[in-house]
C-alpha cells in the first residue's frame, strides 16, 4: 500500500514536470513566432536585389540601379509638411516617431510601369539599419503626386 502511494506521487510529479515543460515550450514558441512576425513588418533591405525584389512584389518595375542614394536625417521636430509625410508612412504601417533625429538612407528608383506616366515617377525607400521604415511613389512634376509605396496586398499582410 505504501509503495502505491509513492508511485502515485511520483507519477503526479512526473506529469507536473511534463506539463511545465510543455508550457515553457509553448511560451518560447509563441514569443519566437511573434518576434518573427514583427520582423516581417520591417522588411530587410540590405542589398539592391532585395530592394528591387520588394518593389516587384508591390507591382513596380524599376530600373535596376537606383537613381539616387543619400543620407538624410529624420527631423527631431516636425513641421506641417513632415507631419503629413509621417502620416502617409503611418497609413502604410510605418511609424517614424521612433526615428526622430536619426540618420537614414533615402534610395530612389525610377518606376517604369506607372499607369499613364512613362517618366519621372520614383519609388523612394527610407532605410535605417537595412530595414525599410518608410517609402512612397512620387511624380516629380508641377502637378505631381505622392502616394503609398505599400500596396493593399502587403498592407493586408501587415495588419
Amino acid at each position: 500500500m505504501e509503495r502505491t502511494k509513492k508511485s502515485g506521487k511520483s507519477l503526479k510529479f512526473l506529469l507536473f514536470l511534463i506539463l511545465a515543460a510543455v508550457a515553457v515550450f509553448a511560451v518560447f514558441a509563441l514569443t519566437k513566432a511573434k518576434n518573427e512576425a514583427d520582423s516581417d513588418i520591417k522588411f530587410t533591405m540590405s542589398t539592391n536585389a532585395e530592394r528591387i525584389e520588394f518593389l516587384n512584389t508591390q507591382g513596380w518595375i524599376v530600373k535596376p540601379d537606383p537613381i539616387s542614394k543619400e543620407n538624410v536625417t529624420i527631423p527631431s521636430e516636425w513641421n506641417d509638411v513632415y507631419s503629413e509625410y509621417a502620416e502617409l508612412q503611418r497609413s502604410q504601417g510605418f511609424d517614424l516617431e521612433d526615428y526622430k533625429g536619426k540618420e537614414s538612407q533615402l534610395i530612389s528608383y525610377m518606376v517604369l510601369n506607372y499607369p499613364g506616366h512613362t517618366e519621372n515617377v520614383l519609388a523612394n525607400m527610407l532605410i535605417v539599419d537595412n530595414r525599410l521604415i518608410g517609402g512612397e511613389i512620387t511624380l516629380d512634376e508641377e502637378n505631381g503626386f505622392t502616394e503609398p509605396l505599400i500596396t493593399k496586398n502587403t498592407q493586408t499582410y501587415l495588419d
